[in-house]
């Protein structure tokens, strides 16, 4: 190959390369997620909060992740089963946070709305929510949880939507990278590794 032809090829396959690493760098978060303040909010109903997670659905999950954008499409599928890679979606434990209106203090048990794309995961893991922890969450009796409640074990947690019956539910969720966030039938109810969860200070 002549010279100018082998610079060529090789400038080329460098320019390639190039936007392939700047594509890895520049993340789903890096691009899109900000760190805006939350909006304190003197009321929170399960409807509205039942609305605020469905419209999440679809849009990805990202281990210890807490920013997505609503339009029913994973701008980040695929991504490697691990934390701070900057994908889209959140995982089950800041999925929850941000659908509770939670605060960043978890000594505070006001209600403040996160809006999608404030990239914010909260202070709790699923374990913290199992256990009540914080002074917004406390625990149920799982035959009285209804749309909102939650179910919590060690290592996951997720939401009623919809109760079924025979010990399973439908259940809105952050589950796993490879199947995001979205309804799922669980037998969550029915399974001794699950508590009943509640967020504290509904209005309605």
């Amino acid at each position: 190959m002549k010279p100018l032809a082998t610079f060529s090829v090789t400038f080329a396959l460098a320019l390639v390369l190039t936007g392939v690493t700047a594509a890895r760098t520049r993340t789903f978060q890096s691009a899109n997620c900000n760190a805006a303040a939350p909006q304190p909010t003197a009321s929170m109903t399960r409807d509205g909060q039942m609305n605020y997670a469905i419209i999440a659905a679809w849009d990805g999950y990202q281990w210890g992740g807490g920013c997505w954008n609503n339009d029913d499409h994973d701008a980040a599928p695929n991504d490697p089963p691990q934390q701070y890679t900057g994908g889209e979606g959140g995982d089950c434990s800041g999925f929850t946070f941000k659908t509770w209106r939670e605060s960043q203090d978890a000594s505070n048990g006001g209600r403040y709305y996160w809006a999608p794309l404030r990239n914010v995961h909260g202070p709790y893991t699923a374990e913290a929510f199992k256990n009540g922890s914080g002074a917004p969450n406390g625990t149920v009796y799982k035959p009285n949880a209804i749309a909102m409640d939650g179910f919590a074990s060690t290592y996951h947690i997720g939401l009623v939507f919809f109760r079924g019956s025979g010990g399973w539910d439908q259940i809105i969720e952050a589950k796993c990278e490879a199947c995001g966030t979205n309804l799922f039938d669980e037998t969550y109810r029915s399974q001794s590794a699950f508590s009943g969860v509640r967020r504290i200070g509904w209005t309605g």
